[in-house]
């Protein structure tokens, strides 16, 4: 397994974020990343080649682009606007030579829209699979830590991965405890259909504010090996069904994160090497 970095991990705006997506390069080339996560803001106002010349530069690639694209509007038009969306994240994906893009596609209503959502997500998916067929990209999705997210759990990604085939998954390793699932189980249940992963650690919020867990817990982003996360299991578990791609780094907490990056990385950088060690 190799680690890559999500570039909205040190965006501007976090605390501790790098103004441009050049210096963003740097810190992930210094921390000596294999790759970089980008997001669909990175895109915005750049030509695809020169983002992949900003990373080829530095020894990056580009493990993955991930990216909204609501499929979930009962209106036609609106429909088609996210279909177009995540078209258009594919079409980057393979100018710049990316293998994999994960679209997050909208979110239900209310607790009872969630069937209705999923049928829509679903035919959605399946038109965005297909363009991404024709382009050698493989569309994901991840399990998100939002309940009226019709793919939180291992069942609902379950259902969305059986109902359009060739989609696969980005693993969150963190957000499965959003859906109630234990986050090892889920890496066992989906084995070769996880085709990207994120890795992130959580910690309990004291002020109560950011994401309640079906167990009535509140949670927040958390450093790296601190947290609340059983790593060593987690990527047991990946390691069994055979994942040998990318970890994307993922830090959601209220440190700097560029301190909370370099410390987090290193401590999954010694767990990784104790394992293959055995």
């Amino acid at each position: 397994m190799k680690l890559s970095l999500m570039t909205y991990t040190v965006h501007a705006g976090q605390p501790g974020g790098i103004e441009t997506l050049e210096a963003i390069a740097d810190f992930a080339a210094e921390l000596n990343f294999g790759a970089l996560e980008l997001s669909a803001r990175d895109l915005a106002g750049r030509e695809a080649q020169d983002i992949a010349s900003l990373c080829a530069g530095r020894n990056l690639q580009i493990s993955c682009i991930n990216g909204p694209a609501d499929l979930t509007p009962v209106d036609d038009a609106a429909f088609e606007a996210g279909v177009v969306e995540a078209c258009a994240l594919i079409d980057a994906a393979s100018a710049m030579g990316c293998p994999t893009v994960m679209i997050i596609p909208g979110r239900a209503a209310s607790e009872e829209d969630k069937p209705r959502a999923a049928e829509r997500i679903a035919a959605g998916l399946s038109r965005a699979v297909e363009h991404a067929n024709e382009r050698d990209v493989t569309v994901t999705i991840e399990d998100f830590p939002n309940l009226l997210a019709p793919y939180a759990s291992i069942e609902e990604v379950g259902y969305l991965l059986d109902r359009v085939p060739g989609l696969m998954l980005t693993f969150d390793n963190g957000n499965w405890l959003v859906g109630g699932d234990d986050p090892a189980e889920a890496a066992r249940a989906f084995g070769d259909r996880i085709a990207n992963a994120h890795i992130k650690d959580w910690e309990i919020d004291p002020q109560q504010a950011r994401i309640r867990t079906p167990d009535g817990r509140w949670i927040r982003g958390g450093l790296h090996g601190e947290g609340l996360l059983d790593h060593r299991a987690i990527l047991s578990a990946l390691a069994e069904i055979g994942y040998d791609g990318w970890l994307a780094f993922e830090y959601e907490g209220v440190m700097d994160h560029q301190e909370a990056t370099r410390r987090g990385v290193e401590y999954l950088r010694g767990l990784l090497d104790e394992m293959r060690a055995g």
